[in-house]
This record gives C-alpha cells, sequence and structure tokens, in this order.
C-alpha cells in the first residue's frame, strides 16, 4: 500500500491564553498550544458510530495532542504523530463539564465520570435513523469560551454502512452508505462481452459478485480473503454538505482466512497483503504493516467479524484505527468502521 495523502490543512490557532496546570504526559508547549486553541481541538470520542438496536457504546471527550517537536524525545516515531488524550480530571481540566443529554432519536446515558459516559441506543430505529448526543463545557477561566460538543450515531439494521472519523483534519462523522447495483444482473444487455462469462465460468467465479460494487473473492493459495466496496455513497459529514454525493468512495478490506469467525486485520510480518485502505474525494487513509514507505508501522487494529456465509453473500462488521496525513508530513491517525454485506464470487 502506497502511502496516503490527505490535501486539507491544519488550522492554525494563534491565541495566547495559558492555562497554569499541565497534565500528565503533555509538555508544556503542547499544552500551551491545545487550551490556546479555546476549545477548537476538544471532540466527542465513541468507540461505536454504528448501533444496532440497544447496541451500547462509550463516549468521552478527548484533546487532540500536537506532534512532539523534541529533538531529545526518547521516542521519535512517535513526535510526528499526532494523539488523542482523554481531557484530564481535576485540576488540570480547564473546563467544568456538566449535562451530558440525547438531543434526537432516544436511548439511555450513564454517568461513567465527569468526561465519559455509556449510551445505549433505543429499541426501534429514530425517524431520522441517527442519535444526538450533547455536553456543555462550562470554562474555569475567563479567557475560554463556553463550549457544547455534539456526537451523531448512526442507527443501523440491514445496510451496508461506513463511519470515517479523522478529527484533526476536520473529518467527522463522515457517513458512507453501499447500495447493490445487482452485478451483471443490474447491467444494461450487452454492456459485458461473452469473453467475460466463459472466463469466469471456466475459473468458477460468479459473475454478477465480480461485476457487483459490493464484492467477496478468496485467494485459496493464500489462504486470504478480500471485499471490496466501490461507488460509495457519501451521506453526509459533521460541519459539511448536508446531501448525499454518489461515487464519493471506495473501500477495500483484506484478511487472512474464510467462513464464519473473527479474524485480526493486522500481521507481524510485511507482504501479507493484509489491511484496509480507504479512497474518498481525491483523499486517502488506511491501516496496514505495509501502509507507509517510511518504515514505521501503522497496523490495524481489532478484527473483522464475519457474521454470515452462505453460497451467495457475506456479512459481518469491523472497526479499526486507520492513518492518513495532514499535506504536511504529520501523521493522523483516525477510525473507520462498518456494518457490511457483499456477494461472493467464489
Amino acid at each position: 500500500m502506497k502511502k496516503l495523502i490527505l490535501l486539507l490543512l491544519i488550522s492554525i490557532f494563534v491565541d495566547e491564553h495559558i492555562y497554569a496546570q499541565t497534565p500528565e504526559g503533555w509538555t508544556k508547549e503542547q499544552w500551551d498550544e491545545a487550551v490556546a486553541g479555546k476549545a477548537s481541538k476538544l471532540y466527542l470520542y465513541s468507540d461505536k458510530d454504528l448501533l444496532e438496536a440497544s447496541e451500547a457504546c462509550m463516549i468521552k471527550i478527548q484533546l487532540i495532542k500536537i506532534p512532539n517537536a523534541d529533538p531529545n524525545n526518547e521516542t521519535p516515531s512517535l513526535q510526528k504523530e499526532y494523539q488523542y488524550l482523554d481531557l484530564p480530571l481535576g485540576e488540570a481540566n480547564p473546563y467544568t463539564i456538566s449535562n451530558w443529554r440525547i438531543v434526537e432519536g432516544g436511548g439511555n446515558i450513564v454517568g461513567i465520570d465527569n468526561n465519559t459516559i455509556s449510551y445505549t441506543a433505543p429499541k426501534n430505529r429514530p425517524t431520522a435513523g441517527k442519535m444526538l448526543i450533547s455536553v456543555d463545557l462550562v470554562p474555569n477561566s475567563s479567557n475560554l469560551p463556553k463550549v457544547q460538543l455534539l456526537k451523531t450515531l448512526f442507527f443501523v439494521e440491514n445496510e451496508s454502512s461506513f463511519t470515517l472519523n479523522i478529527p484533526v483534519i476536520g473529518i467527522i462523522n463522515a457517513k458512507f452508505t453501499n447500495t447493490s447495483n445487482g452485478g451483471v444482473a443490474g447491467l444494461a444487455k450487452g454492456n459485458i462481452p461473452q469473453m467475460a462469462y466463459d472466463v469466469a465460468k471456466s475459473k468458477g467465479y460468479d459473475l454478477n459478485a465480480l461485476t457487483n460494487n459490493a464484492m467477496y473473492i478468496y485467494n485459496a493459495s493464500e489462504n486470504t480473503s478480500a471485499i471490496t466496496f466501490s461507488g460509495l455513497t457519501l451521506e453526509g459529514i459533521d460541519g459539511g454538505n448536508k446531501e448525499a454525493i454518489p461515487n464519493a468512495g471506495i473501500l477495500g478490506i483484506s484478511y487472512k482466512g474464510k467462513g464464519v469467525g473473527s479474524f485480526p486485520l493486522a500481521v507481524e510480518q510485511k507482504g501479507e497483503n493484509i489491511g484496509v485502505v480507504m479512497s474518498f474525494m481525491q483523499k486517502g487513509c488506511g491501516c496496514s504493516r505495509d501502509a507507509y514507505s517510511d518504515d514505521e508501522i501503522y497496523n490495524c487494529t481489532g478484527k473483522i467479524a464475519i457474521t454470515k456465509d452462505d453460497s451467495k453473500t457475506i456479512e459481518g462488521k469491523f472497526n479499526t484505527v486507520i492513518f492518513s496525513d495532514d499535506g504536511n508530513g504529520h501523521v493522523v491517525r483516525g477510525r473507520l468502521q462498518g456494518k457490511f454485506k457483499a456477494m461472493k464470487a467464489n
């Protein structure tokens, strides 16, 4: 996988407010930079963005930590990577956290600590198919503004849906969906040459699946499964265009193994062709042992769970960290998750 570069630029914050207490794990310069942004580097993180009926997730307030520029840092591989850290509790927190609430969609909230809640989705699909959670941050200093953070969660049932979050570069709650095009059966007669039919048949492939925009194929010689989604529709993104954009992305997932089960998305050795790559609106992200050319390891996390595998289709879900580039040589971390259905080519 080649190095993927996003063309978005990080906003530059010029405020000069300094908060006296520096939390553990931060340099003074990093903390000053974060607080000077006046909450522009705060966001709500959820370990799941796609929820089924009565499914729970954890939501917490996090703060973006700028790369460490200290040349004496003992972990130089992390110097160029933005990180997301929990908003500190106690005296180091420049805000008083209050009023966690459900703005839209129903469900239930249970507090864990001031910065963290557990949210459970409703039993039935909300009218808009989404849930909106809010929290207020009241400043402990006159130099900081009052802040309200919002988090959108999506209620999913049988549709193939994917969410992409890369907060550092402003990609928050980008939801992509996939609708089967029917493969050859959905194309106009005559668009597929007879030779294609003959080759597919001779190799035991289902041409309907091979030409579908949600396709699964298994490589027996390498014991590798690959799933591709093309023509993804961008349904919306927080702070961006609310109108759906068709053909806005493609997604590829590769893992070792086949059938129903849970399979790692990370490998120990290079060259295993395991990982995730996504291209969307002339941007890109991904995760793999081979994802970057500078020999740093940016493996995926978690596993892909295949919940159904019959003679025609495969269904499953995944949730993994992904990496990209901010355009200035800094690594940016995000998260991609999905629930899907694809046609089997073999």
